[in-house]
């Protein structure tokens, strides 16, 4: 063995790896677990499932292209009226501008006021109209519409070149690459992809995935048996088509082959087996077609691993990474606000991409149906974003079928939240940020959802407010009677300096959780976390500085402090963000690509996927969730250096604890029934220092150990900046 060091944290560690608390010399601190519950009976933790990106960690789909069936694009918008007259409207705000034109043939559909309900066609749209604002004018007469309506616009093209695909043909685009609707027998969507060389220059069409190993490592590793499937057709002969995939390191191809077409639509399958030992490097996926004259087409692709169909849509590591966290929910937002319901339950050879941001690149998104088949896989219930730019017809579809899909995979709750923070600003484009507006058409929504759905039971309708602003968010609230729950992010550590104590920083956390909650108790609602984590995108601290913040066992403590000031609020749902994400972009930064690890509790999903503290947090709490949620009381002085939670579970007792102090901490915890009739388990977030992270190498862990009551006390050990579960043992 190793020699044992002590570091002046107060944990002791072996020059092997990992440590064990150390009972150091500290004032005992004793509490007594209180008769009276907060809460009955709370559920495991949830997550956000997050965006699934083609370029860090968050490659989520088994099938790792993106598109596969080359089809369109969706636009879908939010105008807040700011004038209207008899042919023409106008938005509140100038940033959701696009060029002129672009809304030209696009649907109008009026979401709230005295014109609610009506819709119709645009004949033509103004970046600067009148006002200096956007202007959209109608085809025949425009609705009767007032300052503050809300009106939805939706735009579907299926001309332009397939989003999520890049094109390289040394011609302008569109020469050599078109788009067609001759499309296999078999093909659930629209569209395919026809390329003509000509003149002997090649037409190349790529797909680019794991783009960030020069900071992040291979991020989708290529090991194992693979899988290449497409649909080929030679519309007229003289060209060949070359399939290679590889990482662009100067290693070789894991497959390349160039394919044989005929003038008939086949599906050529192939299998191989790749080993990914070179360096880090983008992968890409090559459709190149050369000759002199000629075309082919190319549909319906897939790329990926070889897995047991059974698991679903999603990658082997996903749903392994959520099975060891046990989200009591997952959460679907994706950026999904440009959507359609009929898009969102697409197949995926058929699903279009969307977008509801000006000049922004488009999303394309897993389905309905995989998430609600990967939740039920998980043990999770589904918490559904709606857009607010659905009509009253999709609306009634989308509680139809949510319906059916509760009962399908026996779901006892199915949260539905109409848009996602309409409050913020960022998602003004698809949001409704007055809450007057906002609580009509939110109503309006639930109203036409509950009705699709037959008012089915497990069918939870849930609106989002601003954690730091309760006013508003009780607001929202209450504008949407046939709502149920309020849900707010109480994100925290938003700004970070370079002359912060940082460890004393993570745990410096606001607390707005009462004025909310009894705002929504007051309405006889609900209150819910759909989102939290720590957001330190601010501030002048290095990045190295800001890293160890987001990324350190201090940091996985700290998050669990927020969780806990939440369950002895009384909050029973509580989702983190987000399941994997490498790095996010600081703000107002000189350089404005510089990066912080933020927000994924994954640190990647690759052949070993590691927790990060954060998601450690989240697995330790899960142990003794579902459970009944009690206060401590303390005897002696209170300190809000220490957080603790008394919880019930099926299996006995359960006490959760945090300290924000930098040495360690000695508690005693009474119960009503006594400590002595149960066995216990000790759960220490371990590490060698709070500072220690799981990036490169696993520095934490969780560490498991027997523990004994004496004298109808429960004793237990904190470590410095430290995190503890105290369950019942087997």
């Amino acid at each position: 063995m190793g020699r044992t060091h002590f570091s002046r944290y107060g944990y002791a560690f072996c020059c092997v790896v990992f440590c064990c608390p150390v009972l150091a010399a500290s004032p005992e601190r004793h509490y007594q677990v209180e008769p009276q519950a907060i809460s009955a009976q709370v559920p495991r933790l949830g997550v956000n499932l997050g965006e699934w990106v083609a370029w860090g960690a968050g490659q989520l789909s088994a099938n790792v292209l993106k598109n596969p069936g080359f089809e369109g694009i969706i636009d879908r918008a939010i105008v807040l009226v700011k004038a209207a007259d008899g042919v023409s409207f106008s938005d509140d705000t100038a940033w959701t501008k696009r060029p002129d034109g672009f809304w030209a043939g696009a649907r109008y559909d009026v979401r709230s006021g005295g014109a609610v309900g009506q819709q119709g066609l645009l004949f033509d749209s103004k970046a600067v109209g009148k006002m200096g604002l956007p202007e959209f004018t109608v085809i025949g007469n425009a609705p009767p519409l007032s300052p503050g309506d809300v009106v939805s616009l939706t735009l579907t093209n299926d001309r332009r070149l397939p989003s999520q695909w890049w094109f390289d043909n040394g011609l302008l685009p569109g020469q050599l690459t078109v788009v067609s609707d001759d499309v296999h027998p078999d093909s659930p969507g629209l569209r395919s992809l026809a390329l003509s060389p000509l003149a002997g220059k090649p037409v190349e069409v790529l797909s680019y995935l794991d783009s960030i190993g020069d900071r992040a490592g291979k991020l989708l590793p290529v090991n194992g048996k693979w899988k290449l499937r497409l649909w080929l057709k030679q519309k007229s002969p003289g060209a060949k088509l070359t399939v290679s995939f590889r990482r662009l390191n100067g290693g070789p191809a894991f497959f390349q082959e160039t394919l044989s077409a005929s003038g008939q639509w086949q599906q050529l399958k192939r299998e191989f087996t790749a080993q990914d030992v070179g360096a880090a490097g983008t992968l890409s996926l090559s459709l190149r077609v050369e000759g002199t004259e000629g075309q082919i087409i190319v549909d319906d692709i897939e790329l990926g691993a070889v897995v047991n169909a059974a698991e679903g849509a999603f990658r082997p590591e996903v749903v392994a990474a959520l099975k060891r966290l046990q989200p009591g929910y997952l959460r679907d937002w994706q950026g999904q606000l440009g959507d359609t319901f009929a898009n969102r339950i697409a197949d995926s050879f058929a699903r279009r991409a969307s977008r509801y941001r000006p000049g922004a690149e488009s999303t394309f998104s897993y389905g309905l149906p995989e998430f609600l088949q990967l939740a039920a896989t998980v043990g999770a219930q589904p918490w559904v974003v709606v857009p607010p730019t659905l009509g009253d017809e999709e609306l009634q579809q989308f509680g139809r079928y949510l319906a059916s899909q509760a009962d399908v995979w026996h779901f006892k709750e199915v949260l539905v939240e109409f848009g996602n923070e309409n409050w913020n600003s960022v998602f003004r484009p698809a949001g409704i940020p007055a809450y007057q507006a906002h609580g009509e058409a939110a109503t309006r929504a639930f109203r036409y959802l509950l009705e699709g759905a037959n008012h089915h039971s497990a069918l939870h309708t849930v609106v989002n407010g601003q954690y730091v602003n309760p006013w508003l968010s009780a607001k929202y609230l209450g504008g949407v009677s046939n709502a149920q729950t309020l849900a707010v992010a109480p994100y925290f550590l938003f700004k970070l300096n370079a002359d912060d104590d940082l460890l004393s920083k993570l745990f410096s956390q606001d607390d707005f959780y009462r004025e909310t909650r009894d705002a929504t108790r007051m309405q006889g609602k609900e209150l819910s976390v759909y989102e939290v984590n720590l957001h330190t995108t601010s501030g002048t601290a290095s990045v190295a500085s800001r890293n160890t913040a987001t990324t350190s066992a201090a940091a996985g403590a700290a998050l669990a402090q927020r969780l806990l000031t939440g369950l002895n609020a009384g909050i029973s749902r509580q989702c983190l963000y987000t399941l994997a994400q490498y790095d996010a972009f600081v703000e107002g930064q000189q350089n404005p690509r510089e990066l912080v690890k933020l927000w994924g509790i994954v640190r990647d999903l690759g052949a070993s996927p590691r927790l990060r503290p954060t998601g450690l947090a989240m697995e330790m709490l899960n142990r003794v969730l579902p459970a009944a949620v009690y206060p401590l009381r303390p005897l002696e002085p209170e300190d809000k250096a220490l957080t603790l939670t008394a919880l019930q579970t099926p299996k006995g007792w359960a006490l959760a604890a945090v300290s924000a102090k930098p040495d360690v901490q000695t508690i005693k915890v009474r119960f009503p029934d006594g400590a002595d009739k149960q066995h216990w388990r000790l759960l220490t977030l371990a590490s060698a220092a709070p500072t220690d992270n799981n990036e490169d190498a696993e520095q934490v862990r969780i560490l498991e150990t027997p523990l004994a009551a004496q004298g109808g006390e429960l004793g237990f050990a904190i470590p410095a900046y430290g995190f503890v579960v105290v369950s019942a043992g087997e």
